[in-house]
């Protein structure tokens, strides 16, 4: 089969294969490699050929995997596990590397396939993480605690090695429970003499062993969830009655181990219990905002710290009859009985609120947090715990889309619009993933001349059905989704990649600004994949704007001005946008490295209503050319609009009066035509 059949079939049948894939020649250069290759490295497949693992991967990727390489070349085939650290991706690696014996491929060739074990070793973390909970919880029930898999012993307490006459874990661990315990039915075994009994009944045994205390002990017997099939877990005591040890049960099911509150289970029944009782209540459902931004620069170990802190601050400030329940992540609920007064609702928020804004101390620095919270009362909001539960996080996540760190109360319509925003969820996931969508550009001009100077990028969604959806209904839902860096990163590298061909053909007259998100500007690896990127697509940074919301800047300053800086230091300009609706404070003007202020579209628009607002754009225009700035006025729609302005002596407009976003091909052809019309006008 020719070369060209099988990379075009190679192609085909790995296009949406999570696995790497790549055929490498002997000098370890890619000659083909998979989709996953590109997602990854931010480039396309033919900018990808002729590279190597360490342009693309990093130098300690490509070190460890090059003496495979060099066994596949000698006929050999190999196999290993890596890791990919290359400041952005965080993953490890099953591999195998076999030599490519094909006549089709050059002499030598190998090929490479990966699969990301990195779910699979967050699993095991998390089940290791699981088992120690489970183990620290047995060691503090005053009872004997042994987990059995087909009757064998695979866990235990201490309890449960002293109740059996041992001195030694070791000496129960991998034992048959038939010969530890006698049971007390003749000719039955002991392990079906368990299984048949009733919910809430003992079994009254005695311990084989000759060191066992003589007095019987009681036995009650439960089935867990095991990796591969079911188990058990049998209790061991000698004091409690059955409906105390029913209680016991009762209550490791009810309750959260990491923050000793209900969780979902518990404080669902909790609820019912009054609901049934048709008590009164009101009920808050919080979120902590950016809380993954912690697990994920910081470790998990150090969330479930900020967790059990907030579940204390909980349980201190608020009222006695409270009651608290961790139901998973990073969400709390708090239920309030024979409270439905809007008093008590703003009272208790506003405790719930300042409890949480106190700053958490990690490790040599202090992080400060807010919640958003959805509210409802019953009766009223929900017929049963679960509408009500359904209803608060419906009415917390509009609190996350009316901009976090608020409270929403509950009402009917926000059903539809939580469907809605599902909806659009996934969709926009799908569209991620089939690189649905598209990078559009709108020009700006110089204020005095009119003349192109410069564009700003903006995506844009057509979705197959609904045709374009707004960016204003898309990008929040990509902020909340965790989808907006992807989203960003797809952004940046066509932006780069457009630069480049416009510099060849050396008709672009300024700047293309892109948007960076807060959640990009937050991440600390992200000046590592802007190097990465603009090393590969070669496009001059000098080119390139990057924007900014004030709040972005001034959410961390520390971070802020050592993320600034270092894309300055990469040669790309900085804006602020949406300047002047923002922080009323400006001293981080001289504090910040930035070229460029974009006077908020508000402002412009209330020009001709209010004559006041332009005294305030000239005051701005006036700073910004103080402080050695550009100023950019957006939203600009009227030609007496674009007059002020100019009289005010701004530096660039952008606006529908001149153009408004258009495609990339479109926005090309204008360059092209602006370009033939400055030449043949000189």
């Amino acid at each position: 089969m020719p070369i060209e059949q099988l990379t075009y079939w190679f192609s085909r049948l790995t296009q949406n294969s999570p696995f790497l894939f790549a055929v490498l020649d002997k000098s370890h250069r890619y000659l083909w490699v998979s989709q996953r290759y590109c997602e990854i490295s931010g480039l396309d497949h033919n900018e990808l050929v002729g590279k190597q693992d360490k342009d693309i991967l990093g130098t300690a990727f490509y070190d460890a995997l090059s003496p495979h390489y060099n066994h596949a070349l000698n006929g050999e085939n190999t196999e290993g596990e890596i890791v990919l650290n290359d400041g952005i991706h965080d993953s490890s690696f099953h591999f195998s590397v076999s030599p490519l014996t094909s006549s089709e491929w050059p002499e030598g060739a190998v090929i490479f396939h990966a699969a990301d074990t990195s779910e699979r070793q967050v699993l095991t973390s998390a089940l290791e993480s699981s088992e120690s909970r489970f183990t620290n919880l047995c060691q503090l029930v005053g009872e004997g605690c042994c987990v059995l898999d087909d009757g064998i012993i695979l866990s235990a307490n201490s309890h449960a090695v002293n109740l059996l006459g041992f001195d030694n874990l070791n000496e129960i661990l991998g034992e048959d429970i038939e010969n530890l315990l006698a049971s007390p039915i003749k000719g039955q075994s002991l392990v079906a003499s368990l299984t048949s009994l009733a919910s809430g009944q003992q079994l009254v045994c005695q311990a084989s062993n000759g060191n066992a205390d003589s007095k019987p002990l009681n036995i009650s017997y439960g089935s867990v969830s095991l990796l591969g099939g079911s188990g058990a877990l049998i209790t061991l005591s000698r004091t409690l009655a059955t409906t105390d040890h029913k209680q016991t049960i009762e209550k490791l099911a009810q309750f959260d181990a990491l923050t000793g509150l209900y969780n979902r289970h518990g404080f669902s029944r909790r609820l019912e219990q009054l609901i049934n009782g048709e008590t009164p209540l009101l009920m808050l459902y919080l979120d902590i905002d950016n809380f993954k931004n912690i697990n994920d620069s910081l470790g998990h170990h150090i969330g479930d710290r900020v967790l059990q802190e907030i579940a204390q601050r909980l349980r201190r400030q608020l009222p006695a009859e409270t009651i608290l329940g961790h139901l998973g992540g990073d969400e709390f609920a708090v239920l309030l009985p024979e409270q439905t007064g809007e008093g008590v609702a703003g009272e208790l928020t506003n405790k719930i609120v300042e409890v949480i804004s106190q700053p958490f101390d990690l490790y040599h620095f202090s992080k400060y947090l807010a919640c958003s919270i959805g509210s409802v009362k019953y009766p009223g909001d929900g017929k049963d715990a679960r509408s009500l539960l359904q209803n608060a996080d419906t009415a917390m996540y509009e609190a996350k889309e009316q901009g976090r760190n608020r409270v929403v109360t509950y009402n009917q319509h926000m059903n539809k619009e939580a469907r809605m925003r599902l909806w659009l969820e996934i969709e926009l996931q799908k569209a991620l993933q089939n690189n649905g969508l598209e990078v559009w550009y709108q020009p700006k001009v110089n204020a005095q001349d009119y003349t192109i100077n410069g564009a700003e990028a903006l995506v844009r969604w057509k979705h197959p059905v609904e045709g374009y959806i707004s960016p204003a209904r898309f990008i929040p839902v990509a902020e909340r989704s965790g989808m907006i860096e992807l989203l960003g990163r797809n952004v940046m590298r066509e932006v780069f990649q457009a630069v480049r061909r416009w510099q060849s053909l050396k008709v672009l007259p300024g700047r293309v600004a892109i948007n960076l998100s807060p959640q990009q500007f937050s991440n600390p690896n992200l000046t590592t994949h802007m190097k990465k990127l603009q090393s590969a697509t070669k496009a001059d940074p000098s080119l390139i704007t990057f924007e900014l919301t004030e709040s972005a800047v001034m959410s961390d300053g520390d971070h802020a001005i050592q993320m600034l800086n270092a894309i300055k230091d990469l040669g790309f300009a900085l804006s602020i946008d949406d300047f002047g609706t923002g922080y009323s404070s400006l001293s981080y003007l001289a504090k910040f490295p930035l070229d460029e202020l974009k006077i908020d579209r508000a402002f412009i628009s209330d020009m001709e209503t209010f004559p006041k607002q332009v005294t305030l754009i000239e005051n701005i225009i006036n700073l910004g050319r103080s402080l050695n700035m550009s100023v950019v006025a957006e939203g600009v729609e009227t030609g007496k609009q674009a007059s002020v302005l100019a009289n005010l002596k701004c530096d660039t407009i952008q606006g529908f009066h001149f153009y408004k976003p258009m495609p990339r091909a479109e926005f090309e052809a204008l360059l092209i035509n602006n370009r033939k019309a400055i030449k043949a006008a000189s």
